[in-house]
């Protein structure tokens, strides 16, 4: 059955992307919130702490108090924490791609082999790739399609042939 198995093309790595790209924007939207709240959070707290050193050692000037907090230190931190989330958020789409598309891609499949055998064409047969998550039920379809075209197949290419001579 392998040898049935289509070469993989940026066509088949696509598989419907608007709908793959909006399953894959609901978990990057849920998830670019969740940090924008938790960086938020975070600096509200370091916000408060540094507040609270500076009332309590009343160290420097209140005009002049960012400049001890803004150094090299300051700005290396934040270079790192922006090339961690910038590492997050391309991890995230690989990986978002990769699922949606395991999972979305044969369910495609199974919607244009279903409109197939509606339509009387009984010798389809879906093709995904072993291991994707909808595997049993392709092979069950499968074999429902083999029964229909055991049961039916030869009215059915009778009269798909006598539809075409009309037509001719």
């Amino acid at each position: 059955m392998s040898d049935l198995r289509p070469k993989r093309n940026l066509k088949s790595i696509v598989v419907e992307p608007f709908k793959q790209v909006k399953i894959g924007a609901y978990v990057i939207v849920v998830s670019l919130a969740f940090l924008v709240l938790a960086g938020a959070s975070i600096s509200f707290a370091f916000y408060e702490q540094y507040q609270q050193v500076m009332d309590i050692f009343n160290v420097v000037d209140s005009s002049t108090q960012w400049e001890l907090v803004t150094n090299d230190i300051f700005f290396k931190n934040a270079l790192i924490l922006t090339a961690i989330f910038v590492t997050y958020v391309v991890l995230l789409f690989v990986i978002v791609f990769k699922t949606t598309h395991r999972i979305y891609g044969p369910l495609v499949g199974i919607e244009r082999f279903v409109s197939e055998i509606s339509a009387g064409d009984y010798h389809k047969r879906i093709v995904i790739r072993r291991g994707d998550e909808l595997q049993r039920l392709a092979d069950q379809l499968n074999q429902l399609a083999e029964h229909l075209e055991q049961t039916h197949g030869a009215t059915s290419q009778q009269s798909r042939f006598e539809d075409q001579t009309k037509i001719s």
